[in-house]
């Protein structure tokens, strides 16, 4: 008789071990939202805000990003600042002006909805770093990269990028540079090509919102050695991946920019370490900048907006902290190749840092900055991962112990919940106040100037924002003597600083000008031109003085030694014209005006000056194309509208005068009289 032959038996899984793997996958997806959750939170009374600091060069006082989608081509194929300063030089940042131009499309002169994608970009970081860490530490339970993450999110050396617009390009470049490795991860353990396909796509992104992501470059090989166990062979595929978005994004850059590095015309305003040519005590002043940057991981206070001249002073190493950075550093930096090969992450941590924040520490090369605090954005996370590991350690944890609860997550180790629970608490108490810093020019440079009271430049641009709001008619009466007074000590204040920072006495003499104090601003203009006798903004400033004082002859000599200086100064060459057509000399003011539009041709005040003068010698027709080009520029300009209105009337012509008035009173009803 046969025997019956018995089938194999595939082996079924467990109820129960079916259950405890829909559990850590359901706690995968709720740590995620956690976390998005959480970083919302923190930041949500930024959504509010007014523009503060460098929104106004990249988003509401660039001239590109204000033509909404149309100038997307123009973003695409120009320099960082080409909007505001017609340079094709040093950056090349598109993604997040791309982004500015839309939001501009869509709600013009509204900084709420810029804001608002920030904060959401950043829960939407927050999520993705969660999911990143879960991958990375693939062993351990979620509390391990559920920590990580939150520390992370609440830290307060990340309000500058959230709160602040213009820094969407750090937001955007870290979520693409953590998609990337989150893909080559991906590719690296279950070998699916679609993985790095996407691996490249995001990093293309990465660099395309910020150059300082070329550094993933020396991370992804890291990333591959310290948390898989492919070859090292292997590494070739991802390393062609993200190699091949690099050559992408350096070829653009190249076609695009005049200049691609900072080296060239570095000024001490922006960087101190260039105020001496001692190249030892140059290095031992960046070791004690990222020595403050160690202070400002562990303890974020205080924080500024600005550290530049004469903020951070230049020291050698016989400075305790420029000192015991330097052996800080080289410390940590021994012990990550030492435990490297051991697969350690405390090393992966401390390399992932010094690799992500290497660009901007002044050590390997000179940058145009001194000191930020949005610098730590990226590296900062090598910091958490650092801490919690060594948390782990000291406290002798096993995060190797699943978990399947959120309940399980507060009771799993409560000495540990107890010490993260304190830090993030204190940590999120510190960002929800220093985001309310952030709110608008005047509350983050009235608070920056006493954070960083060496700081030329942070007491010059508290001072100009004042200056500014009365020159634009902001302040009420009652606040006005006030808001002159902040201006001009803090004008004073950033002189003290930095004695050759011309602007401030740009500033200062124009402070005293508005006020009829014309004996003091020609004082201080000179002392400008003295210290400095081509800087030609200094004798267009002593120029439109003279001319505030109706000395018209000696701003048109101060005019002109500013164009001597500068050959293409079309504001200089507009004033010139202003100068002239008060001395009733017309013929030479259409000449300077005209002068002025070859070299800048949308400049809408000389466009407007060229009508004026056109009008005021009854040549209606002129004056008329003058005013219509003018209107090209700035179509909502109240004032074009009434003089173009005015014209046409004075030719005859009531119907388009009439339409024009009307238009000019809906714009600004003040005008109708």
């Amino acid at each position: 008789m046969k025997k019956d032959i018995k089938k194999p038996v595939t082996p079924v899984k467990s109820t129960k071990a079916k259950a405890d793997n829909a559990g850590e996958t359901s706690l995968g997806m709720w740590g995620a939202i956690i976390c998005a959750a959480f970083a919302f939170v923190i930041y949500a009374n930024t959504l509010n805000h007014s523009w503060a600091l460098d929104d106004f060069p990249t988003i509401y006082g660039n001239r590109i990003t204000m033509q909404g989608v149309d100038s997307i081509p123009t973003l695409m194929s120009t320099a960082y600042w080409y909007g505001l300063d017609g340079k094709n030089d040093w950056l090349y940042r598109p993604l997040s002006m791309v982004m500015f131009a839309i939001e501009w499309e869509i709600a013009p002169n509204t900084p709420a909805l810029g804001h608002w994608v920030n904060v959401l970009f950043y829960s939407l970081t927050a999520f993705m770093l969660f999911k990143f860490l879960a991958e990375l530490f693939k062993g351990k339970n979620i509390l391990f990269p559920l920590s990580i993450a939150l520390i992370y999110i609440a830290h307060p050396i990340h309000t500058e990028v959230v709160a602040n617009i213009k820094s969407r390009d750090e937001i955007m470049s870290f979520l693409f540079m953590m998609l990337t490795m989150y893909n080559v991860l991906l590719y690296a353990r279950y070998g699916k090509m679609q993985k790095l396909i996407l691996a490249f796509v995001f990093y293309t992104l990465a660099l395309f919102s910020k150059e300082s992501a070329i550094t993933l470059i020396g991370v992804i090989p890291l990333l591959l050695f310290f948390f898989t166990d492919v070859p090292y062979s292997k590494y070739a595929k991802p390393m062609m991946a993200v190699g091949a978005a690099a050559v992408i994004y350096l070829v653009a850059r190249g076609n695009v920019l005049t200049s691609q590095t900072a080296q060239e015309g570095i000024l001490i305003s922006d960087n101190s370490l260039v105020s001496t040519d001692n190249v030892m005590m140059q290095k031992a002043t960046a070791f004690y900048i990222i020595g403050l940057y160690i202070k400002l991981l562990f303890f974020p206070h205080p924080m500024s907006c600005d550290y530049s001249f004469n903020e951070i002073k230049i020291v050698g190493f016989d400075n305790w902290l420029a000192l015991s950075s330097l052996i800080f550093h080289v410390a940590i930096g021994v012990y990550a190749l030492v435990r490297l090969p051991k697969k350690d992450p405390v090393s992966f941590g401390i390399l992932f840092y010094l690799i992500t924040i290497s660009l901007v520490t002044n050590v390997l090369f000179l940058t145009r900055s001194t000191m930020a605090d949005r610098f730590l954005y990226t590296p900062s996370l090598g910091f958490c991962i650092v801490v919690v590991v060594l948390l782990e350690r000291l406290l002798k944890i096993n995060f190797e112990e699943k978990i399947y609860s959120l309940s399980r997550i507060f009771t799993f180790n409560t000495t540990y919940t107890a010490i993260v629970s304190v830090v993030l608490i204190a940590a999120s108490l510190k960002t929800f106040s220093r985001n309310r810093d952030w709110e608008s020019d005047t509350t983050i440079f009235s608070t920056d100037s006493r954070h960083a009271p060496g700081s030329a430049r942070i007491h010059y641009l508290y001072g100009n924002h004042f200056l500014q709001e009365l020159n634009q008619k902001k302040v009420p009466q009652d606040q006005q003597e006030n808001y002159w007074n902040i201006a001009v000590a803090e004008l004073k204040k950033s002189i003290e600083c930095h004695a050759d920072y011309m602007e401030s006495y740009m500033g200062l003499g124009d402070c005293y000008a508005r006020k009829g104090m014309f004996k003091e601003a020609f004082d201080i203009y000179n002392v400008a031109i003295k210290r400095k006798p081509d800087f030609a903004n200094a004798h267009n400033s002593l120029g439109n003085c003279y001319f505030k004082a109706g000395q018209y002859d000696n701003a048109i000599l101060a005019l002109q030694q500013a164009i001597k200086i500068q050959p293409d100064y079309a504001e200089a060459y507009n004033n010139m014209g202003s100068a002239y057509f008060s001395k009733g000399d017309y013929a030479n003011a259409v000449t300077a005006f005209q002068t002025a539009i070859r070299i800048s041709p949308t400049y809408v005040d000389a466009h407007k000056n060229l009508g004026s003068a056109y009008g005021t010698m009854k040549d209606y027709d002129k004056s008329i194309a003058s005013f219509l080009n003018a209107l090209k520029f700035d179509p909502n300009s109240a004032e074009i509208n009434r003089y173009l209105g005015l014209t046409y009337q004075f030719k005859g012509d009531m119907t388009n005068g009439t339409r024009y008035l009307n238009r000019a009173y809906e714009l600004d009803p003040s005008l109708k009289k």
